[in-house]
């Protein structure tokens, strides 16, 4: 019997191994949890509180790279003046969602972040917590220089998050979303329409999105 211990004790580790990695590339999990998240994106309505949205054109590929199996990219307009703002929703596996980082993404369209981010609590007019988002300044210097103020996080349909290690965090989940709310730095200091949209969409976010079980 004693001879057989290595080879039971090599075959354990292997199993554990496979399993291990079978959670980390996700490749246990079914896809009609992702399909089912995913096809709730197109719920999502192009009229938010004061907000107008309209389609942008984007990349395709660009976004099947980044891991997103579905997407959208609109434009929101507050109609009482209160500025536009570019929102992109994404839903895909948990760990390629949880890699792409917008200090990758957006260094890729000649953006640089110029400071480090910092984590921003949005609350409603109650004062009850909606979520918690990265926040970040993005600057491209060019012909036409550009400066935005980025929004991010992500959620498995439980609430946002801006964890310092997303793919540890959401380890497990079958699918995870993800969303950048954008505006440019061209008014005031004190305007932020990238917040004040993110506290009009939120609530409607959590009604349709489901949640994902670990």
């Amino acid at each position: 019997m004693t001879r057989f211990l290595p080879c039971i004790t090599a075959m354990t580790l292997l199993l554990a191994v496979g399993l291990v990695h079978g959670v980390w590339t996700e490749r246990w999990y079914p896809s009609t949890a992702l399909e089912h998240a995913g096809a709730q994106l197109a719920n999502v309505p192009r009229e938010i509180g004061d907000w107008h949205g309209t389609d942008v054109e984007v990349d395709a590929g660009l976004f099947t790279l980044a891991g997103a199996r579905y997407f959208w990219a609109r434009s929101y307009t507050d109609r009482r003046g209160g500025g536009t703002v570019l929102a992109i929703l994404m839903c895909g596996r948990a760990g390629k969602m949880a890699v792409h980082t917008p200090e990758i993404c957006y260094r890729g369209a000649g953006y640089d972040l110029l400071q480090p981010p910092t984590r921003t609590v949005l609350r409603d007019d109650a004062d009850e917590e909606l979520g918690t988002f990265w926040s970040g300044r993005f600057s491209k210097q060019s012909a036409a220089a550009t400066d935005l103020r980025l929004y991010w996080a992500w959620s498995a349909g439980d609430g946002w998050q801006a964890p310092s290690n997303p793919r540890w965090e959401f380890r497990g989940r079958p699918y995870l979303y993800k969303l950048y709310v954008s505006h440019e730095l061209t008014g005031p200091s004190d305007l932020d329409p990238g917040a004040e949209f993110l506290r009009q969409l939120l609530p409607v976010l959590k009604e349709i999105l489901p949640p994902s079980a670990d």
